[in-house]
């Protein structure tokens, strides 16, 4: 990808927030049958299965948009602060969650002191990011042994690869205009070079959101069977998720030449 400056492309980011609400999220497909199941894997991925977090984990969800995910997250975890760099997603986020503390924050440098928290999640944002900086911020606010999950799209999948690739294709699916993916080697490489440890890195998902609801059950029985093959490289998402170590000498200043 040819690289953009970075505040040209958060502010690009923050633009597109309104484009988001103006199509009700129609592109992500959450409201289809088939969506409301995606949904709720994200959902359920985010919130659940965690182990070594302290009894009332400090969490931060990135780029939290209109609060498709807070709401979950947040009766999960209720020591909960959510970003994102669009203030009219930011208000749509606040009505949907008022008792959530939201703040208008940039993931590639925050204001947050070092170690503020101890799970950092968001669903479908790196890929928005120039990811290895962003990384490296949530390193520094992970405390030792802190966690992070993700959620996004697989640059391996065909559908991906050209939509991502296809600027007619991205425009009409209502992608911001400096978003991208990623393979899961790259962003397994990304995560060690920002010095997290345990990484997994799993592709996932054969279920598309406009699958018709009478084929929804025999799609999933599919691919259950295909995320145990080589075809599993192809799924459309990859959960993400990873451990700041338990002790950390990098220095803490940003990278000067971020990746797109």
């Amino acid at each position: 990808m040819t690289q953009v400056p970075l505040s040209d492309r958060v502010n690009r980011e923050a633009e597109h927030g309104r484009v988001i609400l103006a199509t009700d999220e129609s592109n992500w497909g959450w409201s289809t049958p088939a969506g409301q199941i995606r949904r709720q894997r994200r959902a359920d991925f985010l919130t659940k299965g965690f182990s070594g977090l302290p009894p009332r984990p400090k969490v931060l969800e990135v780029g939290c948009g209109s609060g498709t995910f807070t709401t979950d997250i947040s009766q999960a975890f209720d020591d909960l602060v959510s970003i994102d760099v669009s203030e009219v997603l930011l208000e749509a986020a606040r009505a949907k969650c008022p008792k959530v503390r939201f703040e208008k924050a940039d993931i590639h440098q925050t204001a947050f002191k070092d170690g503020s928290f101890d799970l950092v999640v968001g669903c479908s944002v790196l890929h928005h990011l120039a990811w290895d900086v962003a990384l490296r911020e949530i390193g520094r606010l992970l405390r030792p042994g802190g966690q992070l999950r993700f959620s996004e799209p697989n640059l391996l999948n065909p559908q991906i690869y050209v939509q991502k690739n296809w600027s007619w294709l991205k425009r009409r699916l209502g992608d911001s205009p400096d978003e991208y993916a990623f393979t899961p080697g790259q962003i397994r490489s990304s995560l060690e070079r920002a010095g997290f440890e345990d990484i997994a890195v799993k592709p996932f998902e054969f279920l598309h959101p406009h699958v018709p609801r009478p084929l929804i059950e025999s799609v999933i029985g599919l691919e259950a069977w295909l995320e145990r093959t080589p075809v599993r490289w192809i799924a459309g998402s990859i959960k993400i998720s990873a451990q700041r170590g338990a002790t950390d000498t990098r220095p803490r200043t940003q990278p000067t030449r971020p990746r797109s």
